[in-house]
């Protein structure tokens, strides 16, 4: 599937055990990502303002909104190389799209501390990348958006290729911290759960209509889509800023 291209999103979530027999019909019916057959870390640091104005957006679910996030990949044992990007997801009415642009990982706090990365703003870098570093301005540079939260899962991703419609994603191992620290891939060191039983997050992603067999998969499954943010399920058990009784981490982590 084409990222860049304007996508309906449907999420689902499940047991563990019951994630996982979806995901393996799943596998039958569309092709494991290539290269990372065995699933890989994704590690996540959500900008936002002091106030939560993206948050707050997502809440009240205003009808067209944007979010930045910095997103790191590989593993520990090599087999999936680092790399790391900044993403910007836009969502207008039922419609979502997601903008990014590559960038080294030790750049990576240039942007946390509001600046653009010096290698964002290379003379070659492609339209699309500029329109990505316009956008950081207006959030970040201008808007003061800053790292609130890092987060932490495992990932089965199966699509349909380049030129297919549907991409199916499978979400474990939910965790977080509010101590911001260095992004480092396949990193650990994430204290805090996202949730409070372990789940899996499913997300559909298409393309035009959603094919027939998945419809009936729906059925098949029991599935209902369900509203959830890794990043507003953060905030609302740990951030005071947002919740009402925030978890006690201390305790958690005892």
């Amino acid at each position: 599937m084409d990222a860049t291209q304007d996508r309906r999103e449907f999420k689902f979530l499940l047991p563990a055990e019951e994630g996982e027999t979806f995901r393996e019909f799943i596998a039958t019916q569309i092709p494991v990502d290539r290269g990372a057959e065995g699933g890989y870390p994704v590690i996540s640091e959500y900008f936002d303002t002091p106030d939560r104005h993206s948050y707050w957006q997502k809440v009240w679910g205003v009808g067209n909104r944007r979010r930045v996030r910095a997103r790191v990949y590989g593993r520990a044992d090599g087999d999936i190389p680092p790399a790391a990007f900044i993403e910007i997801k836009h969502k207008s009415d039922d419609v979502g799209v997601k903008r990014r642009a590559s960038l080294p990982i030790e750049s990576l706090p240039e942007l946390s501390e509001g600046r653009i990365p010096a290698d964002l703003l290379r003379p070659e870098r492609s339209r699309a990348d500029r329109h990505v570093v316009q956008e950081l301005r207006d959030l970040i540079v201008e808007g003061g958006a800053r790292p609130v939260v890092q987060v932490r899962y495992d990932r089965m991703a199966y699509d349909s290729g380049r030129e297919g419609t549907i991409r199916v994603t499978f979400d474990t191992g939910l965790r977080c911290r509010f101590d911001l620290k260095k992004l480092i891939p396949d990193d650990r060191d994430f204290p805090l759960p996202v949730v409070d039983r372990e789940i899996a997050v499913v997300e559909v992603k298409t393309i035009g209509p959603v094919p027939i067999w998945l419809r009936k998969a729906a059925g098949q499954f029991q599935l209902q889509s369900q509203s959830m943010s890794k990043y507003c399920n953060s905030l609302e058990r740990f951030d005071p800023a947002v919740a009402r009784q925030p978890v006690d981490p201390i305790a958690l982590i005892l």
